[in-house]
């Protein structure tokens, strides 16, 4: 009879894990994890079964300074299967800041600035007879860091240039996104037309998505592009159906008649200079200019792909900086691990102890 009570007990703490366990989430905190809006983009995978009427709570924890936000909704229905959460149902939604710094910013903005968070999603039953038990409840953890600007490199912005086929690059978006891709939008200008107007209702050349890498060769199939004319393009960058960041819209103008100039050497900029920039275009060296109030020393400094993170960077110049102004010049062309229109990542400890970072685009020396 011990022996049968024991199973009993065992059996109703079975069920009742099972019970609590009967609904998932589906939430990407590094896509959705940065506005509140974002937060109702959770997904809620219930057990094909009858439909239910439940209640969805939100709360936002921060690491190190406590409770972010509370969010408690107005009943809904489940039904069986892969719930979204019903549209507008943030506007009757109960939601309670917490006391601190983070979440004054949140409250103000509607965005999370970048911390450590736990978001914890609780589902409870809502009908008369079940209500406030939990249905399902699961937490996500994740390091939250703003993503930088999508920034586009080349053709610059009102460039007069040759190649009636050119390749585009812009900066890629940090941090990376799983199944993060790019859509890239290429249209004429027409005289005095809005770039905005522009890219909304003119008839697109190049309409790319699906786009994996930070650049994209002209279309084989798209008509070539046309001596004289004004174009403008635009990047997006998104994963499934979320937007996660547009780029600026830039134009060029196709012009041949000048087009061969003389090579106007690269000027060594400040290195702060080149960090606030937050990209740099590296034509087989990298230039820039560092103010050492110490003695001789060597630049500690490293390079690492950003395109293929395991490749390995070998053989890099030594540098010495004499006391007071230096014009640094790292030389790469003739370094077999740099790869033409990868991305990479300098990390230069300065004399004093401070660290620089400055991402760039590698390209070869072209006569």
């Amino acid at each position: 009879m011990a022996k049968f009570r024991y199973l009993i007990i065992v059996l109703f703490l079975f069920l009742g894990i099972c019970a609590k366990a009967q609904v998932s989430f589906v939430f990407l905190p590094e896509v959705h994890g940065c506005t509140l809006d974002g937060l109702f983009q959770v997904r809620l995978n219930a057990p094909a079964s009858q439909k239910m009427l439940v209640n969805l709570n939100i709360t936002v924890t921060a690491q190190k300074a406590g409770r972010v936000v509370t969010i408690k909704t107005r009943p809904f229905e489940l039904m069986p299967g892969l719930n979204p959460v019903p549209v507008g149902l943030m506007a009757g939604a109960t939601i309670n800041f917490g006391n601190n710094k983070i979440a004054a910013i949140c409250r103000q903005s509607g965005y999370f600035t970048e911390e450590e968070y736990d978001y914890c999603f609780e589902l409870t039953a809502a009908d008369n007879s079940h209500a406030g038990d939990i249905i399902g409840e699961q937490c996500f953890n994740y390091y939250l860091q703003p993503f930088s600007p999508l920034l586009l490199v080349t053709p610059a912005e009102e460039d007069d240039i040759c190649d009636k086929r050119p390749t585009f690059f812009w900066q890629p978006l940090l941090p990376a996104v799983p199944g993060l891709q790019y859509r890239l939008i290429l249209t004429a200008l027409k005289p005095g037309q809005a770039k905005a107007e522009a890219l909304r209702y003119n008839l697109p050349l190049i309409n790319q998505q699906f786009i994996n890498m930070p650049m994209l060769f002209f279309p084989p199939a798209a008509r070539e592009l046309e001596e004289g004319r004004q174009y403008v393009w635009q990047v997006t960058a998104y994963r499934n159906e979320m937007i996660l960041a547009n780029s600026e819209m830039w134009t060029f103008k196709i012009s041949c008649t000048d087009s061969v100039k003389k090579k106007v050497p690269e000027s060594f900029r400040d290195i702060d200079d080149l960090v606030k920039g937050n990209f740099y275009v590296a034509r087989g060296r990298i230039l820039f200019a560092v103010h050492n109030i110490y003695d001789k020393t060597a630049l500690e400094y490293t390079i690492t792909c950003i395109t293929a993170p395991d490749q390995v960077i070998k053989k890099l110049p030594s540098i010495k900086l004499e006391r007071g102004n230096n014009h640094v010049t790292i030389d790469l062309e003739d370094n077999r691990s740099f790869t033409d229109g990868y991305y990479y990542q300098l990390t230069i400890k300065l004399p004093d102890g401070e660290t620089k970072q400055l991402r760039f685009l590698y390209k070869k020396e072209t006569e």
